[in-house]
């Protein structure tokens, strides 16, 4: 993992997604608030923008029962339902930088999963805005990076696939050992997590097949914002069939239809 500090690339994406609701670009509708976003279905700008701020406001104030489950971002958003867009973002003001001066700190990758969770909504709220940008963001960099040695490979390893190569652009990385596994691959991720150094497979592992895809292509279809038939897509020289799954791991899920962007 990249030995970059967390904070700064932290608060300079929290800035650009206050910026974008705060200050839409021309041409964008006015009720930018109320803008729903594919990439989040049943969610409007407004509740990408609740969740993420709950996600600082929990941080901060130690409300950590039942973190990054499905219930737990539904109490964020259902907990800021009555409030107004100025006031989220004054809230994401005021509890963002609070937890800037914490997240280096914290154990295994937990960090960067903060991080990397906001890189992820920033391009959602991008994707429903019509607003491309920040595509090779530190922190979509960063996020790609975490993904790979804390979800993808231990996925991979508990699955008994690989070796994978991963290429994008100048960047590879190899994935699962393809040693059989223990069938638990929610278990290995959050291990991966907990844990300072993310186990990653031997230098001297030969892949057995390669996918090629463009960057933020390949960030995005981790993150459960592609669907199967754009990941079968990608430039893949072995059937891409049995490595689905690593595209359909805790926390994200495969989309049932296609999300261009």
């Amino acid at each position: 993992m990249t030995e970059l500090r967390l904070a700064p690339v932290y608060e300079e994406t929290r800035d650009r997604i206050v910026a974008l609701v705060r200050h839409p670009a021309p041409g964008t509708s006015a009720r930018v608030a109320e803008t729903e976003v594919p990439a989040c279905p049943g969610w409007r700008v407004r509740d990408v923008i609740a969740h993420v701020t709950g996600i600082y406001a929990d941080i901060v104030g130690g409300n950590l029962q039942g973190g990054a489950t499905d219930d737990w971002t539904a109490a964020q958003v259902e907990s800021r339902r009555h409030l107004t867009i100025d006031a989220l973002l004054a809230e994401s003001d005021d509890a963002g930088p609070k937890l800037a001066t914490m997240i280096d700190d914290f154990p295994g990758r937990y960090g960067q999963q903060v991080v990397a969770d906001l890189a992820v909504h920033e391009q959602d709220i991008r994707g429903a805005l019509g607003g491309p940008g920040a595509r090779d963001s530190a922190a979509v960099r960063l996020c790609l990076e975490f993904l790979i040695g804390a979800v993808v490979h231990p996925g991979a390893t508990a699955l008994g696939l690989g070796p994978l190569e991963l290429r994008a652009g100048h960047r590879s990385w190899v994935v699962g050992t393809g040693d059989p596994g223990d069938g638990e691959p929610e278990r290995a991720i959050a291990a991966a997590i907990a844990a300072p150094c993310p186990p990653r497979p031997s230098a001297s592992l030969v892949p057995t097949g390669r996918v090629v895809a463009d960057s933020f292509e390949l960030f995005r279809a981790l993150t459960g914002r592609r669907s199967a038939a754009q990941i079968r897509r990608f430039e893949w020289d072995v059937d891409p069939e049995p490595y689905l799954p690593l595209f359909d791991q805790w926390p994200f899920r495969l989309r049932s239809a296609d999300l261009p962007e």
